[in-house]
């Protein structure tokens, strides 16, 4: 049931109850963002958002509220808490510690997707179409996260306390992973066993799940290769148990991407180590990532070539060249192009689609308005002067870290590096996933972006500076 459907009784309830309950929680909001942000964190990281590939699909946690709401309560919560931070701001415009990185930024998405709105109303479009998941609204929840993020968290003792969520949030997850793939099959959102009827069970499908894993995997490498670590024997030792069951949560979702860009985290670790300690690295490194591509191989890419060339042929299976457009990957990302036509600078909007062979992107399902790309998907919806945007805004992000690395020690490093990694971890998915049109995934990537923000934090005049980049 959606609003339209409310009795006259039934909208007047929830007019008055909005009317109660908005400001309590504007309220909280503006009093303890902290609590807030902590909250959305615990969220993201517990609570899975993927049903592709389940038998029968359920509602998720970032669903609930869309039977009485246009939006879902998570995202109405998003909002609310946006606009007590921006309140914050306006009320202490001076308090460095309030400053907004990437703001500039966020206001140019911002005025697009108000552009948007406007020039979709003008065309006939229905206003749900337009802010529709598969349009752009996500990108505008992950730059408010961000700021939400950035605003929340200052202190010395504020990182060592998100840090250590982190650690214990993803070692929950794992735990509760290991114990439904050992005892119950897997996940139940499983597309290789349910779809494909391959003999695979997975440790999760959802890529986000596979982030928190790979996130926590890398803070902990880095503790036990950072020369400035000292832990007691016990700390090392469960350090490394976490570590291997971390790993493994991803090597045992058989996601490609995200064993790419686990290797990628691994890779920036290498090179920010001393030399002496780059042996270390390596011989975690190789010896975790042989062991989670022969696994990769054995249990699912044999499936995509069989005995026919090796483990690279099977990992590039729906992307060589000699499969022709028709049969690779690539397909949907050509049918988009096609469509295109005279948009190529500013796309199709929030609520464009595209055309293509409904059999071939049978996927699909019918809803030909998202690709199987981040990149691609702003260009479908907002042309190529909204990647040019976007990619400008990972620069700034990148930037902000080159520049504050080397100044920061201790859990600011730390904070910024995991940071950074995650950020490589993303761009595969970005490449050939689906993050734009996934909240989960978008506020994930946002909290990513808002790290190394964090980590200069100690020195405000910095995070200012940043924020301008």
């Amino acid at each position: 049931m959606n609003a339209t459907m409310l009795s006259p009784m039934e909208t007047l309830g929830v007019f008055l109850a909005a009317l109660l309950v908005v400001p309590i929680a504007f309220g909280f909001c503006l009093r303890t963002p902290r609590l807030v942000v902590t909250a959305f964190i615990v969220v993201l990281f517990i609570f899975s958002s993927s049903t592709w590939g389940q038998i029968e699909v359920e509602n998720t946690i970032y669903d609930r509220g869309t039977g009485l709401f246009t939006f879902p309560l998570l995202a109405l919560l998003l909002i609310v808490a946006g606009v007590a931070a921006a309140v914050r701001k306006l009320a202490n415009p001076h308090n460095p510690t309030l400053a907004v990185p990437l703001g500039r930024y966020f206001a140019a998405f911002g005025f697009m997707m108000l552009a948007h709105v406007g020039l979709g109303l003008m065309s006939g479009i229905d206003i749900l179409d337009i802010l529709h998941n598969n349009g752009i609204i996500n990108l505008i929840y992950m730059l408010v996260f961000v700021a939400m993020v950035t605003m929340a968290f200052n202190t010395e003792a504020d990182k060592r306390k998100l840090l250590l969520l982190f650690l214990g949030l993803a070692a929950i997850r794992a735990v509760f992973g290991l114990g439904r793939y050992v005892l119950f099959g897997g996940d139940t959102a499983n597309p290789y066993k349910n779809f494909e009827s391959l003999d695979i069970k997975i440790f999760y499908f959802d890529i986000a799940d596979n982030f928190v894993a790979a996130l926590a995997a890398f803070c902990i490498a880095w503790l036990l290769t950072s020369p400035g670590v000292r832990l007691s024997l016990f700390k090392r030792m469960a350090l490394y148990g976490l570590l291997a069951l971390e790993i493994a949560a991803v090597a045992l979702s058989f996601r490609r991407s995200s064993l790419i860009g686990l290797a990628l985290m691994f890779g920036l670790l290498f090179l920010r180590l001393p030399w002496r300690r780059r042996l270390l690295v390596s011989a975690l490194g190789l010896a975790a990532l042989s062991v989670a591509m022969a696994i990769f191989f054995e249990h699912r890419l044999q499936f995509n070539t069989g005995d026919k060339g090796g483990m690279l042929a099977s990992l590039l299976y729906d992307v060589a060249p000699d499969k022709g457009i028709n049969q690779s990957r690539w397909y949907e990302l050509y049918a988009a192009a096609q469509s295109m036509g005279n948009n190529w600078l500013f796309g199709l909007g929030s609520w464009g689609t595209y055309e293509g062979d409904r059999a071939i992107l049978d996927y699909h399902f019918g809803k030909l308005d998202f690709v199987h790309s981040g990149f691609g998907h702003i260009v479908l919806k907002t042309g190529v002067a909204g990647l040019a945007l976007f990619l400008a805004m990972l620069g700034a992000f990148a930037s902000c870290y080159l520049r504050s690395r080397n100044r920061l020690s201790g859990n600011s490093r730390l904070l910024a590096d995991a940071g950074f990694a995650g950020f490589l971890f993303w761009i595969p998915t970005l490449l050939v996933g689906t993050p734009l049109i996934e909240f989960r995934t978008m506020l994930l990537i946002g909290l990513t972006l808002a790290m190394p923000f964090v980590a200069a934090g100690v020195e405000p005049y910095r995070v200012r500076s940043y924020a301008m980049a």
